[in-house]
């Protein structure tokens, strides 16, 4: 009657599955061994040596504008908008082969966002991003940049500039939201 048993047992334990693993602590602070990863691959680029200069801004009745860069020199970022239209533009000191498409990436600590960008190499070299009213990217360019936080970077052609965010770059995306 033993063996019967002890079978029985044998076979039922063959057939349970596996206890489940307890999900992960999501609690651990930075000085745990396993911290938290970064919210998406990107957001690592924001440990790098941030860029030298000054924020500005200025303003009149239709141009708000938030600039960054070294005094009395040219703005390596400048974030614009234009209150009569609602365009917000973003410009960056960046040398590319003249009026070539390419990306303008916005990094931040929660996500990135790509900017449909073109390049000018009039004057100063610069890639621009024009994102009209009706831009779907707009609202979210102004959420996630307009936000305080410690740094964000901008990225062109696989080079990377950190900024030290500013009220400065709130005061201009809001005037355009």
């Amino acid at each position: 009657m033993r063996m019967p048993l002890i079978a029985l047992a044998l076979f039922a334990a063959a057939c349970t599955p596996p206890a489940a693993e307890p999900p992960p602590d999501q609690t651990a602070s930075a000085g745990d061994v396993g911290e938290t990863p970064p919210a998406h691959p990107d957001a690592a680029a924001l440990g790098g040596a941030p860029q030298t200069g000054v924020w500005s801004f200025r303003g009149d009745a239709g141009t708000i504008a938030a600039g960054f860069g070294a005094p009395e020199s040219e703005y390596l970022l400048t974030i614009v908008c234009e209150a009569p239209t609602g365009k917000l533009s973003l410009s960056y000191e960046h040398e590319l082969t003249p009026d070539q498409d390419t990306i303008l990436r916005v990094i931040t600590p929660t996500r990135s966002i790509d900017l449909p960008a073109r390049s000018f190499n009039e004057g100063l070299p610069s890639v621009n991003a024009e994102l009209a009213d009706d831009n779907p990217l707009k609202p979210l360019l102004i959420g996630v940049l307009g936000a305080p936080a410690d740094r964000f970077a901008v990225e062109v052609a696989g080079e990377i500039s950190v900024f030290l965010w500013d009220d400065a770059v709130a005061r201009a995306l809001s005037a355009c939201s």
